[in-house]
């Protein structure tokens, strides 16, 4: 698993539901084929993309789309943002006012099913009725990413300059005026 079969398989997974966005059912289905290893590089890569993503400017456009946004809804939004594919996603970190041109509703720009897609997939692959998450870490911890797995997932952002700025309430319209304006 690479992060070329990542967004290939979250790319398919979206091609079979469209036009829903629910696609974490269909990626458990295709990693669940997969042998373990796969599933674990899966989560890896979906969690390191989960840390780049982690940045303030995103956190701004999430809060205007969803009406607000805390620490677990931020979580639920990358969730989505991963969800919505590779361009979209890399699209958002560039600029995140970018998100203006989604077809997304008020507060519907939160998906933490995405969260588990690598859990579900383990377990049912592993048969394990009750589930084991000591088995699962021990199982993660043992595809780790290497430093140049991680550079490499890196360095295909290409982050807004002012990514890590800092933002209060009273300034999303001029951080994400396109965003403000939509969800007015």
């Amino acid at each position: 698993m690479d992060k070329t079969l990542f967004w290939k398989l979250i790319d398919d997974a979206i091609r079979e539901v469209a036009p829903s966005d629910e696609i974490a059912p269909v990626l458990v289905d295709k990693l669940a084929a997969m042998e373990i290893g796969d599933i674990m590089r899966w989560h890896q890569i979906f969690n390191a993309y989960q840390r780049l993503s982690y940045k303030n400017k995103l956190w701004a456009a999430a809060y205007v789309i969803n009406g607000g946004c805390s620490d677990d809804g931020f979580d639920y939004f990358r969730g989505w943002l991963t969800a919505q594919g590779k361009d979209v996603f890399l699209r958002a970190l560039a600029e995140p006012d970018s998100l203006a041109s989604v077809d997304v509703a008020m507060d519907e720009a939160s998906y933490e099913e995405m969260l588990g897609v690598a859990y579900d997939a383990y377990f049912r692959k592993t048969g394990m009725e009750q589930r084991d998450y000591g088995a699962f870490r021990a199982a993660y911890e043992e595809h780790a990413l290497t430093d140049g797995e991680w550079q490499s997932l890196a360095a295909d952002i290409a982050y807004a300059s002012d990514i890590d700025m800092e933002w209060d309430e009273d300034m999303l319209e001029s951080v994400v005026p396109a965003l403000s304006a939509k969800f007015d």
